[in-house]
């Protein structure tokens, strides 16, 4: 059950991780970073390193709100 898990997401992760390339709107690819930094959370919580996940959970969350903070203030559509 554990495999099928983590094999779900590591596909999820890589879906994620590619899925940044194809948006052009900047609030879009922050939100999919948060996903990204989320679900590298729960993987480093399934290989029983609970430090390391609540670590990347921390500062995945306080990345991506800096991250749309700034994404308000510069615009979400590169010039």
């Amino acid at each position: 059950m554990i495999d099928i898990l983590m094999f779900l997401l590591l596909i999820v992760l890589i879906a994620t991780a590619v899925s940044i390339f194809i948006f052009d709107d900047l609030l879009y690819i922050v939100i999919i970073f948060g996903a990204y930094s989320m679900i590298m959370s729960l993987i480093w919580q399934q290989l029983n390193s609970p430090d390391l996940a609540i670590t990347e959970a921390a500062i995945g969350i306080g990345l991506t709100v800096l991250m749309v903070t700034v994404v308000t203030k510069v615009g979400r559509r590169p010039q």
